[in-house]
């Protein structure tokens, strides 16, 4: 177990790195100077990209589905791809990241840098397709699943946020609370400055697993923190 989850902490170092670069770069001005495109020759540029992406997916992901259930046609059907399970896959393929801003810069830049127009302009189309795809394709994601995928979502978490130990709920355990007495919000502030002193990794883990749960997995999307593998 300690392999798999020292790569994946390796992983999400080196993305998250990647992606601070994506967004440092971004405002890089010289980059998109050096591109000598002018604006709607780029918004084009952009589109056939986007274009091209897409039409790749859709090469991908439907052939291997069928070939996928052609193999597993004796499991029935719980083991096969729905026609909606493969337009989710598609969909969520469309959104580029940390690998294509690591193969453009190690192709087109010496060091991040990089006064030639060609690669200028390989580096600010690769940058403007992954933080579009990114942004845009990932909200819309989870619309999308819960309007293909009705049964998956209705299995998420819909409890009330003021019901005792929904996600919300959890999040206000920290703080005081003005529907309570003085002396239960000393009470509760003096047992987390305690896990806090006592546990301080844990804790702030604890509390970021919570909000993730509660504000950021309903927008963005993902499993469920009873799906996740615990330490």
């Amino acid at each position: 177990m300690l392999p798999r989850y020292a790569f994946a902490t390796l992983s999400y170092i080196a993305e998250t790195f990647i992606f601070l670069y994506v967004g440092m770069d971004a405002l890089d001005y010289e980059k998109w100077k050096t591109s000598t495109l002018s604006f709607w020759t780029k918004m084009g540029l952009y589109g056939i990209v986007m274009f091209l992406i897409a039409i790749g997916r859709v090469a991908l992901v439907f052939p291997l589905s069928i070939i996928s259930n052609y193999l597993h046609k004796s499991g029935g059907e719980s083991t096969k791809i729905s026609g909606h399970h493969q337009m989710v896959i598609w969909w969520a393929g469309l959104m580029r990241g940390a690998v294509s801003v690591a193969l453009a810069f190690k192709q087109f830049t010496h060091s991040g840098v990089t006064w030639d127009p060609n690669n200028a302009t390989m580096i600010t189309t690769t940058i403007v397709i992954v933080l579009f795809s990114t942004v845009v394709f990932g909200l819309l994601t989870k619309p999308l699943v819960d309007h293909l995928l009705p049964a998956s979502s209705s299995n998420t978490n819909t409890r009330n946020p003021r019901d005792p130990g929904s996600p919300k709920e959890d999040m206000t355990l920290p703080l005081l609370s003005f529907d309570e007495s003085a002396s239960e919000n000393m009470s509760r502030a003096r047992e987390n400055m305690s896990m806090l002193m006592d546990r301080p990794v844990y804790t702030i883990h604890s509390y970021w697993r919570r909000f993730d749960h509660a504000y950021m997995r309903p927008i963005f999307g993902g499993p469920s923190s009873d799906d996740l593998p615990t330490v």
